[in-house]
């Protein structure tokens, strides 16, 4: 099955069927997702969460895919069914039945397309499989819920449920419980308690509910059972926070932790708390891990450390991260060995040593310039000394002549690797102009080069420069329209440089317009290929390279301007295409198509003869990376959810 559907607002991802584990560096950012420990399989799984408001769409995007944090790293996981993308819904593990169960949730940010579930499904460490069950709570969002693994109850408390209209808000306050096929009522009244957090006390013996009421003051209960209805606990302190806060028990220790929340006088809170059994204490020692609200939580049983991931700033966009929680300090985990999600970087092939160097980019956290090498499946990361430390958005080329990968950064500094050191150049009177997004690429024939248009200081660029290792001359004849975040290349088929797509202006007093033209470079000035058969519809921010294999030109993706009738609207696709120098083909691909995305890259792997596709941004960044084989095929590279071997958990941490 071949997912096609361009990004508008739900990540789809239900169909890809070839492997359980993608190699990706980490979810991107998002708030209100939800995490449980998985006791047998000895890791956590992530699902959904919502992403920000995304400039290109003006869309915020409630995701589907699913994630396993197996102790040191994350693996992205690709069951063959998934529930619908989501957020604010609640999970579980049910440690009788070794399964995650979800419930509810919502998507969408406006009245007009919001949706909310009443749903319960399952996931088996494979896949995804929705449980029909005879009853259920109505639809709704926020509810709190944990499940009772001596009693094999899953306990559900609240939630909230708006009108389509916008102008009703209701506030449940019923409880139910799900004995593994179906669920009971058991009171249709409790607690008037908002955005329930949940969570069963072994200790004690009870499931312990924690909220806050309409105007943020907290308060504390208890389940009990035989009466199904919830009795007020009076600690002498509560937190001070508990709404979009976040909590979970450790067994280790026997101690409910609680982070984050907003507070009554609405402020936020980044204070860690602990509960014995009997008393609430702030954690001093607790360092702010930068959040205050939204994230995942969950407890690691067999590292004895409780993990979050996600969440919002206070009163700003949603963030990654994630975060380890053990001897009452929270400490961030060691670096990836593989490059961070990312967007507008480059990419690009060294036939010569047989591989890729990647160079940049930009996401949610603070990236950095970082430089790495892929080959034969595998990343190093490379050193900087005395190369561009801080690049903007950088592009590059490799020159195959001289051997070296020329960087042209954004405020027009330039630097070049010859594979073991980096140089850089002193910006003589003839240089261009700072830039973000030009297009870049090497032309054998006139052994130089080209870089073209991009975005300068107060509009499009139609600028065309060619460097010859030396010194850098503008190519003033015929320019195409100025324009960024286009397609370039050298087509082996017509020896000259070609530029497709990407977005700029006709000319100065033109609006911002999205282009599907193509042009020819020789080395002298610019000609417009006229009447291009077949031509994919105008795009930018698009993922193209040359297949050696084929000689032809692989482009995939981008935002895409698609017109209905009188409406016209931006959507991320993923729909591949071929040049052989002449016309355009749609290529049909032979299975599973990766996410829509646009700003990643497409490069050939001379180590293992294939294309790899990396990263993007589709309204969040991406860190996965796919393989194109000669069959027509996509294959995500896979990678081992086996948790790594814990020694001595307790001692881990201690003392930092």
């Amino acid at each position: 099955m071949s997912v096609s559907t361009p990004h508008r607002f739900t990540f789809i991802a239900c169909a890809l069927l070839l492997a359980p584990a993608l190699f990706a560096a980490a979810p991107s950012g998002r708030t209100s997702p939800r995490m449980v420990y998985d006791a047998h399989a000895k890791y956590m799984v992530l699902f959904g969460g919502s992403t920000k408001v995304d400039a290109g769409t003006r869309l915020s995007y409630d995701l589907n895919d699913t994630w396993a944090w197996v102790g040191d790293h994350w693996v992205q996981l690709f069951p063959a069914t998934s529930p619908h993308g989501r957020s604010f819904h609640t999970m579980v593990y049910d440690s009788n039945r070794n399964r995650t169960l979800l419930f509810g949730g919502k998507s969408g940010t406006a009245t007009t397309d919001t949706v909310y579930f009443d749903d319960t499904w399952q996931f088996d460490g494979t896949n995804w499989s929705q449980i029909n069950t005879p009853n259920q709570p109505s639809k709704r969002f926020y509810p709190g819920s944990a499940y009772d693994p001596v009693h094999d109850k899953w306990v559900l408390f609240g939630g909230t449920f708006i009108t389509a209209d916008g102008k009703t808000t209701t506030n449940y306050n019923d409880t139910w419980e799900f004995d593994g096929t179906t669920w009971t009522q058991k009171s249709t009244t409790g607690p008037s308690v908002i955005k329930p957090i949940l969570t069963y006390d072994a200790k004690n013996d009870r499931i312990v509910m924690v909220g806050s009421d309409s105007k943020e003051a907290v308060s504390m209960y208890a389940y009990d059972r035989a009466t199904s209805s919830w009795t007020q606990l009076t600690p002498a302190k509560l937190p001070d926070c508990a709404s979009d806060a976040a909590m979970t028990y450790q067994t280790h220790d026997d101690k409910i932790v609680l982070f984050g929340g907003v507070c009554q006088t609405s402020s936020v809170s980044g204070a860690t708390w602990e509960f014995d059994g009997t008393t609430w204490a702030t954690v001093a020692n607790a360092v702010d891990p930068d959040r205050v609200g939204g994230e995942a939580m969950a407890y690691d049983s067999s590292r004895q450390e409780t993990v979050i991931f996600g969440g919002t700033l206070a009163f700003a966009n949603p963030t990654g991260g994630t975060h380890i929680y053990q001897n009452q300090v929270w400490s961030s985990p060691p670096a990836p060995t593989t490059p961070a999600a990312r967007s507008l970087f480059s990419f690009v092939t060294n036939p010569n040593d047989k591989l890729i160097w990647l160079y940049g980019g930009q996401n949610d956290s603070d990236l950095g310039a970082e430089f790495w090498s892929y080959a034969n499946g595998d990343w190093t990361k490379l050193t900087l000394k005395d190369g561009p430390t801080s690049c903007g958005t950088s592009n590059s080329a490799y020159d195959s002549d001289r051997k070296k990968l020329v960087v042209l950064c954004a405020d027009s500094s330039m630097y070049e690797w010859d594979g073991n050191a980096w140089k850089s150049f002193t910006a003589a009177k003839t240089w261009p102009q700072s830039r973000s997004w030009s297009m870049m690429s090497y032309n054998p024939v006139i052994k130089k080069t080209v870089m073209f248009g991009g975005y300068g200081t107060v509009d499009y660029l139609a600028e065309t420069w060619v460097w010859d290792g030396t010194t850098w001359t503008r190519v003033k004849k015929n320019p195409a329209p100025p324009r960024a975040l286009a397609a370039m290349w050298f087509d082996p088929k017509l020896n000259k440089t070609v530029l497709f797509g990407g977005i700029g202006r006709k000319n100065s007093d033109s609006r911002i317009d999205r282009f599907n033209d193509m042009w020819t470079f020789d080395g002298s000035g610019w000609t417009q290929i006229k009447n291009v058969p077949n031509a994919p519809a105008p795009r930018y921010g698009m993922q193209t390279a040359v297949d050696p294999r084929t000689g032809k030109v692989l482009l995939f993706g981008g935002l895409v301007l698609q017109v209905n009738g009188a409406t016209q609207e931006q959507v991320y696709s993923n729909d591949l295409w071929s040049w052989d120098g002449t016309t355009w083909t749609k290529v049909d691909v032979n299975g599973t198509t990766p996410p829509p995305r646009e700003n990643g890259a497409l490069a050939y792997d001379p180590s293992t003869s294939q294309m790899v596709l990396f990263a993007g941004y589709a309204g969040y960044y991406l860190s996965d990376l796919w393989l194109f084989d000669t069959q027509n095929k996509w294959n995500v590279q896979a990678e081992s959810t086996n948790p790594p071997v814990v020694i001595n958990p307790r001692r881990r941490g201690a003392g930092h």
